[in-house]
């Protein structure tokens, strides 16, 4: 089976990009398929994630306009746009015309989503999507219709018919699918795959820490777990956050911290690729995000024994956390009720422990071969054209 993964880049420390790493290592180790990875602006940027020396890379370093749009007069958009389109579709049409490839799967809605299925070679084109749909610019189609939006509205639908020409959109949840059918009849529902070693340590769940990981921006909610700490604070000064993160909010979550006196409680930590490393020195795993697509740093965590405080936000929580059994779940932008269960956490060391070992439990089916296998399943039913 020969795979070709499209993203834009491999050089964060994003989950997508992790879980990327996983599966195409397995493919390849395990699975024994082919497996090339296409970027367009990975640049002189080392990947951040390790990957097998059976993995092959394309780098296209185009000229990605992008992030210089609001910088150029209309017609220079259009222009700097159309030639990037343009370099980039006949580079990948050429490659896959060269390549006999069974599947290919577009990312994150990078721009070959555009063109991808337009191409007439062999292979069966998949959008796989880490975003939930209320969080995606597709939610325009839940909203009631009004004039001064059918410009956006427009738009929007030449999306949903673009994404509808691809053999399958794989999302994370059953939850958000449930959503994304309304819209769409190619819905597969795939989670992410535990990105943590089974045999790695298990958190001993001593240490007086908490840990949250994730992007700073605002869906990930951070604002409002660093008010929920102050409230810990109160009862238990001598417990510490570490988040472990990067993103544009950092000079406003850092004066946060700052304003509430949290500096000695709260500290903000550069990503890591040893992330699991971080996760049992702690004890206590916290998940504050407004929105996820999945919540894959809550599966790691879990994973490893670590009881969870989330918020019970849309979607990936309420399928990983039985509250009161290997976890709470927290009503969405609750903080004091946040605070409260972190505090009934860290009060109750027999509480964390009963948490930790159905933690253990809940992410069982979650482990790579059992989620390997089910993309191994649909690319067969694809590649034999039967029904996945």
């Amino acid at each position: 089976m020969k795979i070709v993964y499209f993203i834009p880049h491999l050089h964060e420390s994003s989950g997508i990009n992790r879980v990327l790493s996983i599966k195409a290592n397995y493919m390849v180790d395990i699975l024994n398929y082919e497996v090339t990875i296409i970027t367009y602006r990975q640049y002189e940027s080392s990947i951040f994630f390790p990957y097998s020396s059976k993995v092959k890379f394309i780098h296209l370093n185009l000229d990605d306009p992008t992030f210089r749009l609001k910088s150029l007069s209309f017609f220079e958009r259009r222009k700097s746009l159309k030639k990037f389109m343009r370099s980039y579709k006949d580079l990948v049409e050429k490659f896959l015309y060269k390549n006999q490839v069974d599947i290919c799967i577009s990312t994150v809605l990078g721009a070959e989503y555009k063109f991808l299925y337009k191409i007439k070679d062999k292979s069966k084109k998949i959008l796989e999507f880490h975003l939930n749909f209320e969080n995606s610019p597709l939610n325009i189609l839940t909203q009631p219709f009004k004039i001064s939006r059918i410009k956006s509205v427009l738009q929007i639908k030449n999306l949903q018919y673009k994404m509808s020409q691809y053999k399958r959109i794989v999302v994370l949840s059953n939850g958000d699918a449930e959503t994304w059918k309304n819209f769409f009849s190619n819905i597969v529902v795939i989670g992410n795959p535990l990105t943590i070693d089974l045999h790695f340590p298990k958190a001993l769940l001593t240490n007086k820490t908490a840990i949250a990981v994730g992007r700073l921006e605002k869906e990930k909610g951070f604002d409002l777990l660093i008010d929920a700490w102050k409230i810990v604070k109160e009862k238990h000064p001598e417990w510490i956050l570490n988040i472990f993160g990067e993103g544009s909010l950092h000079d406003s979550i850092r004066k946060q911290i700052d304003d509430l006196n949290l500096a000695d409680n709260i500290f903000l930590k550069k990503p890591v690729s040893n992330i699991a490393e971080k996760y049992i020195e702690s004890s206590i795993f916290i998940l504050s995000s407004r929105n996820e697509g999945f919540g894959l740093v809550l599966l790691e965590a879990l994973a490893l024994g670590i009881p969870a405080v989330s918020f019970n936000c849309k979607f990936g929580p309420e399928e990983l956390i039985e509250d009161g059994q290997n976890g709470f779940l927290v009503e969405l932008g609750n903080t004091e009720i946040l605070a409260k269960k972190i505090i009934t956490l860290i009060e109750n060391e027999n509480v964390r422990k009963n948490f930790s070992e159905h933690a253990l439990i809940t992410t069982k089916k979650y482990e790579i071969s059992n989620i390997m296998m089910k993309w191994d399943e649909l690319f067969q039913s694809l590649v034999n054209k039967t029904e996945a």
